[in-house]
């Protein structure tokens, strides 16, 4: 962990998707869309893409400016919209950082993202917040009511789980700051 800095670049079509800006031109002279002073010198990675109605750019993403994510390895999901392609507006989505995976020995983050537009939009992510609960050994049988456990991978470190959440994003004219999961 620590200061990759990788950003999300725009890369356009002119001409129906036959070619793109980004296909021979070098990477440091295509728009940055993740222009957020936070984001100078954090990593923002899997995005997705898609348009409002009104023509609206909308880019959904993990992205690593909040707090001490960059070195705690932990990520949070914002969405960026621009009308211009030119200047971008950035909003946070998710209402916390998610702690690294603790799955699969914390080697594997499932890369569940995804982004719907329409008057709102709609990103998704695979939120590791929720803590991993099971049925306690010895539960849930005859004469023992079931009990919900937890386990530590690492002292003060729960296992957690991997959970898709949504945040409705922004209305017309704005992103607002109206982030909630479900």
């Amino acid at each position: 962990m620590g200061a990759c800095n990788n950003g999300i670049l725009l890369s356009t079509s002119n001409d129906g998707g036959k070619t793109f800006t980004g296909t021979n031109t070098d990477p440091r002279d295509l728009t940055l869309i993740t222009q957020d002073r936070g984001q100078r010198t954090t990593d923002q990675w899997w995005q997705w893409v898609d348009f409002f109605r009104d023509g609206r750019l909308a880019v959904s993403y993990y992205d690593r400016q909040h707090g001490s994510d960059e070195t705690t390895g932990y990520s949070d999901f914002s969405l960026t919209t621009s009308s211009n392609l030119s200047s971008f507006d950035t909003r946070r989505a998710s209402t916390g950082s998610s702690p690294p995976a603790t799955q699969f020995s914390g080697l594997f983050w499932g890369d569940y993202t995804g982004l719907s537009v329409s008057n709102r939009a709609y990103p998704i992510w695979s939120d590791t917040r929720p803590r991993d609960l099971f049925l306690c050994p010895n539960t849930g049988t005859p004469g023992h009511p079931p009990a919900l456990c937890g386990q530590d991978v690492a002292p003060n470190l729960p296992t957690n789980d991997q959970d898709i959440f949504t945040a409705g994003v922004g209305g017309r004219g704005g992103l607002g700051a109206d982030a909630s999961q479900n």
